[in-house]
């Protein structure tokens, strides 16, 4: 008898730790319990329109980001000064109120939270740099927000994330699920102001210092 209750014991303490795991692994990873598309262009339609804009000499470029800590924005700060780019912020209209819970229910949920302003010239644009942290393992709801709220085909859309230890590929099924028919390129987490220099040069599209 002693054994039998013994038995039930260790049965109920394993699926006690495996919900557990199983709650901790749903709040982690929010993006994982969603379907998710990526219907943007191939690499070689890519390649293309890089190769096309490369060669044009009065590029137009815009640096965007979504910044909660100051992180990210000193990033896109540096990167457009060092290409001479227009430089806007991506902000929600309302601010979080309980950011972790918040944020991570949105990107669960697939939200699109309203954004504080927009760009009133964003046709004028050859490149878009989109920068953001990395949140859960995704992109903050606020850039599929920026994503979706604009026309954006025909422009070289291009992906940094701030970090500490998260790459950048582990947000790009969030990203990508807002990019129908857009050119993403050269995605890259940068972890310092002092990085951006190779990064440029590795995009080769000749934006100034990199080059």
């Amino acid at each position: 008898m002693k054994k039998k209750g013994g038995l039930i014991t260790m049965i109920v303490v394993v699926l006690i730790v495996a919900l557990l795991f199983g709650a901790y692994q749903w709040f982690r990873f929010p993006a994982a319990f969603r379907n998710l598309s990526d219907e943007s262009l191939s690499a070689e339609q890519v390649n293309e329109l890089k190769e096309e804009l490369k060669a044009k000499e009065d590029k137009n470029v815009l640096v965007t980001y979504f910044s909660y800590s100051g992180t990210t924005r000193g990033v896109a700060e540096t990167l457009s000064n060092q290409i001479g780019a227009d430089l806007f912020e991506i902000a929600p209209k309302e601010d979080y109120s309980s950011l972790y819970p918040q944020s991570n229910m949105e990107i669960r949920r697939g939200k699109r939270p309203e954004l504080s302003s927009e760009v009133g010239n964003m046709e004028e644009y050859d490149i878009i740099f989109i920068g953001y942290p990395v949140w859960f393992h995704a992109t903050p709801a606020p850039i599929n927000s920026f994503l979706e709220s604009y026309d954006l085909t025909g422009k070289l859309i291009i992906p940094f994330c701030t970090s500490g230890g998260s790459d950048i590929d582990e947000t790009m099924p969030t990203f990508l699920d807002s990019c129908e028919d857009l050119a993403v390129y050269g995605e890259r987490r940068i972890s310092g102001s002092s990085q951006i220099g190779s990064w440029l040069t590795e995009l080769d599209l000749n934006l100034g210092n990199g080059n």
